[in-house]
């Protein structure tokens, strides 16, 4: 069964409506994955290149929601990626399969015999691959000896796998959302191993800007991405399958509006045309500096001349 919803999350299953694939031979490592970082990275590149070598199918099985999110429902979470970019992530280093369960009050109480059993009957689990501190099913009392003592039952094989470090610390997505909010880009780039990026549809803002001669493109995003700390970046803007320079201001516009809730602006650089409708992705390369309120349209059209300088010489040196 196909769960459609309205949060940006689709091809999401019901576990317990799921058909049998019928595969045989799957290596299947189970975690949320959020980020797809380098950590992430190391398990997968693993699990193909061992699988590629004994004919298995690497399945990726994930959750949505994020389970410590269902828990704690008044907790308002964002994620490094959505369904979505998490799968295309995962299928782009080989993975066969990426199958997301909804993580739900049914599934919650699942016990770990229950959902190991299911994934033997129903996606031919023969190894499992996870974390040196992985635990699943209800109170988290599925741990490693619990799931060894069922494999032997089952008949698959576990493989435990260390974390992947980033000088003294483990990479994780939460130590990649603190340096988010530090707006600490060059950081998060070395745990993803990629830029990190926001996509969303072009919506018809003010058309303030475009009175001030400074067009820009406000997107619309997933709700629950997590977004940089408030600030202007310099930026990365893909476009019609072209990658141009940009400036894009991650915040409320104290000097025009002064939102409720932070939202993405974009200035495309040496580019002409409306974009409204269209899809863009953001990359987000380096913070230049915090959100400021002007005292009027003067001094703000001062300071982006100066941004788009430093924006330059930022996306001039990300080249070389």
């Amino acid at each position: 069964m196909m769960v459609h919803n309205n949060n940006g999350a689709r091809n999401i299953l019901d576990f317990f409506a799921l058909e049998p694939l019928h595969i045989k031979n799957a290596c299947i490592t189970i975690g949320n994955f959020d980020g797809v970082h380098k950590g992430h990275q190391a398990i997968i590149a693993k699990m193909v290149n061992q699988a590629q070598l004994s004919t298995k199918q690497v399945i990726v099985v994930t959750f949505f929601p994020n389970p410590s999110d269902f828990f704690n429902p008044n907790r308002n979470s964002f994620y490094l990626s959505t369904p979505q970019e998490k799968e295309r992530l995962l299928l782009d280093m080989g993975v066969d399969q990426v199958i997301t369960f909804k993580f739900d009050h049914d599934f919650a109480n699942l016990s770990p015999e229950a959902f190991l059993s299911g994934l033997k009957e129903k996606l031919g689990l023969s190894v499992l691959v996870v974390g040196y501190d992985f635990a699943l099913g209800k109170n988290r009392r599925g741990t490693i000896d619990v799931i060894k003592r069922i494999s032997h039952e089952l008949g698959f094989e576990v493989k435990m796998i260390e974390p992947l470090n980033q000088g003294d610390q483990a990479i994780s997505s939460t130590l990649i959302r603190n340096r988010l909010d530090a707006g600490d880009m060059a950081a998060v780039r070395e745990m993803l191993g990629r830029y990190y990026a926001v996509d969303g549809v072009v919506r018809h803002g003010s058309n303030r800007g475009a009175k001030m001669g400074l067009p820009t493109a406000n997107i619309e995003h997933w709700p629950h991405k997590k977004l940089p700390a408030i600030g202007v970046y310099a930026t990365h803007v893909y476009l019609r399958g072209q990658m141009y320079w940009g400036m894009t201001n991650v915040g409320y516009r104290p000097t025009f509006e002064d939102q409720e809730k932070p939202n993405i602006e974009t200035f495309i650089l040496n580019f002409e045309g409306n974009v409204v409708g269209e899809r863009l992705t953001i990359e987000f390369i380096q913070k230049i500096r915090e959100e400021q309120k002007f005292n009027g349209v003067d001094d703000f059209l001062a300071q982006i001349e100066k941004d788009k300088i430093t924006a330059q010489r930022i996306l001039n040196d990300a080249e070389i």
